[in-house]
């Protein structure tokens, strides 16, 4: 029987309720026979000996079964949980060991990136999962997956394309908001300056998690849902987004409108680029139609839109404005 069939640990949980099989004990028996505590203890452990581990897991063990049992029946059960116990605790010190000593061996090293506004940036994790870092952003993550989360933290927006694994969630870090996943695809914009963050679903599963006090507070979303977190309110809301698809395109660059506001298109280009965009009064509800490729100079992205729009820009001391062009007789 090949030992990679079976999983200690899980295989000790079943013995204490009492749901192994014949074939799982034996494997289980033969498993723990072949291990040695020596082998797991840790030098930043209070026990120093294997001698002193047995007795304080047995004696957490005594504490547990109940006097009302028949002599017979308390040495079975104590002997059963006592072995079912004394393995989960080893795997569990084995893979604290083995970690503590990859760490000292090969460390993890923090990889941080940014980009300056008007560029996009495509990463590449160690895991296999994609990211597209939006202008003006900042991601760190480390060089090695090791512990339990595949923790990034985000600082801008961000599009990612996570690798399924089951037993190792995929956690994104802004601020006080967290963005937990196991394998999909969506978009994190989340700014620091900005009043609100907002995680957009294209597929799978997403939590999104508000830690703080007097409590915390979780949305779950599906494909094409957004959640927007207000930062002054402390409120998340979830709603339906049937448009979801379209930060495939944006996560490069490529910005495409159906009849958006004019006042929704240049809120997305004072992000991309890091600008104030000013309108003039009467034209913030203006509908545009058309397509815009902010990786090209922002004066490029305004001359479009404004040939579009019966528009004229021009640069002030603090940003830019667009106003209408002057009506000829």
């Amino acid at each position: 029987m090949e030992n990679n069939q079976y999983n200690a640990k899980e295989l000790a949980h079943k013995l204490i309720q009492g749901t192994i099989t014949a074939d799982e004990k034996i494997w289980l028996d033969t498993w723990y026979a072949g291990f040695s505590d020596e082998e797991v203890l840790l030098s930043a452990s209070r026990y120093q000996t294997p001698e002193q581990l047995r007795e304080s897991i047995l004696g957490r063990i005594n504490a547990q079964i109940t006097t009302a049992r028949k002599p017979a029946q308390v040495i079975a059960l104590w002997r059963n949980i006592a072995a079912a116990a004394a393995v989960v605790l080893l795997v569990t010190f084995a893979t604290l060991y083995r970690n503590q000593a990859l760490e000292i061996i090969d460390p993890t090293k923090q990889i941080a990136m940014s980009t300056t506004f008007g560029k996009h940036q495509q990463i590449l994790l160690p895991d296999g999962t994609r990211i597209w870092l939006g202008p003006g952003s900042k991601i760190s993550y480390p060089d090695k997956f090791r512990t339990r989360e595949r923790l990034v933290k985000l600082e801008g927006e961000a599009f990612f394309d996570v690798v399924h694994d089951k037993d190792h969630p995929f956690v994104i870090q802004s601020g006080v908001l967290k963005t937990v996943v196991l394998g999909t695809s969506f978009n994190v914009k989340a700014y620091p300056r900005q009043p609100i963050a907002e995680v957009t679903v294209i597929s799978g599963k997403v939590a999104v998690l508000e830690h703080g006090l007097p409590q915390s507070r979780q949305a779950i979303m599906v494909p094409n849902q957004q959640t927007v977190y207000d930062k002054a309110s402390r409120s998340l809301v979830t709603r339906e987004y049937p448009n979801a698809s379209k930060f495939l395109s944006q996560r490069t660059g490529l910005f495409s409108y159906d009849g958006a506001s004019l006042q929704s298109v240049a809120d997305d280009l004072s992000l991309q680029y890091g600008v104030h965009l000013n309108l003039a009064t009467g034209i913030a509800q203006k509908e545009f139609y058309g397509r815009i490729n902010t990786n090209e100079p922002l004066a490029n992205a305004l001359n479009k839109l404004c040939a579009v729009m019966d528009l004229h820009w021009r640069k002030l001391n603090q940003g830019y404005e667009l106003q209408p062009l002057p009506f000829n007789n």
